[in-house]
């Protein structure tokens, strides 16, 4: 009898465990809501702010901040709170979700996040110190980037304004001959020749893709769509700012100097295939150039 009730309680136990162990998904973050006033400011459409981040979250390992606005999840906008509830209701622990974020600069970028499990120990997510050193290192460069951003951003706003003069630099003498650069690595941009002219145009604006951010989104390099211009040959075509442009003309696009030298081959009125990631989904939109 007394090993009965041993058994009998043993099982109890074990049930209560499995039991405990909560299931459901967890990203780590605090949201609140972005009225329309001030997503009108900001020129968006859709939002949610972070106002806080669980230091050794799924968040937090991924690389979200304080200030960061979602502007999607998966392949939806979100504006609210239940929005982003009903999205994460049907993730389960271990998945992954791709989020469109709006840095407090309004660089927009792709960030991947491996779902965790609510009530877990942040313990499961420590970096090894290794690791650490990397995301430090990361973090380094992220901010010198965007110390850069708002230098050139204030820089150009003072050339504008007239604040700042424009500055020349001088050409070398022939007494002082300008010293060769070092040899680097050829770039796979400069395989093909640079043709010395571009006739055409798509009305929109690109920077490169991070390696970091292009292996997230399975790539081997692309561009960030910055800015599309209205009325343009890129904005008829239904291109839209933050869509990543991998393949032009049924080749890989590898840099901005790859992609004018791509540009460079054609002529206006010719219509070219992109391939773009928008949300993390492979889209293909056509575009008839411009002439320059």
């Amino acid at each position: 009898m007394t090993l009965t009730r041993l058994s009998l309680l043993t099982l109890l136990l074990f049930c209560g465990a499995l039991m405990a162990q909560d299931e459901t998904p967890w990203l780590g973050v605090k949201l609140e809501v972005i009225d329309k006033a001030e997503r009108d400011k900001l020129k968006i459409e859709s939002g949610l702010r972070i106002t806080d981040v669980t230091k050794g979250s799924p968040a937090d390992v991924a690389g979200l901040e304080k200030g960061h606005i979602i502007l999607s999840a998966g392949e939806k906008t979100v504006n609210s709170i239940e929005d982003m509830r009903e999205i994460m209701s049907k993730l389960r622990p271990g998945d992954t979700l791709g989020l469109g974020v709006r840095h407090e600069n309004g660089r927009v970028e792709p960030f991947m996040v491996k779902i965790g499990r609510k009530g877990q120990s942040t313990e499961e997510y420590k970096d090894d110190q290794r690791s650490k050193e990397l995301r430090d290192a990361i973090e380094k460069k992220r901010k010198e980037l965007r110390d850069l951003e708002d230098e050139l951003a204030k820089r150009l706003e003072d050339l504008r304004s007239g604040k700042a003069t424009p500055e020349r630099r001088a050409t070398p003498t022939p007494e002082e001959p300008a010293k060769p650069e070092p040899k680097t690595e050829p770039k796979v941009e400069s395989r093909d020749p640079a043709p010395t002219e571009v006739k055409v145009k798509m009305g929109a604006a690109f920077e490169d893709l991070a390696a970091a951010d292009a292996t997230k989104l399975g790539i081997e390099g692309g561009l960030l769509t910055t800015r599309v211009s209205a009325n343009s040959a890129a904005s008829k075509a239904g291109l839209k700012e933050g869509d990543v442009l991998y393949e032009f003309g049924g080749e890989k696009v590898t840099g901005t100097g790859h992609l004018r030298t791509l540009l460079a081959k054609y002529k206006a009125g010719d219509k070219v295939e992109l391939k773009v990631l928008r949300k993390g989904k492979k889209e293909s939109v056509t575009v008839t150039l411009e002439a320059r």
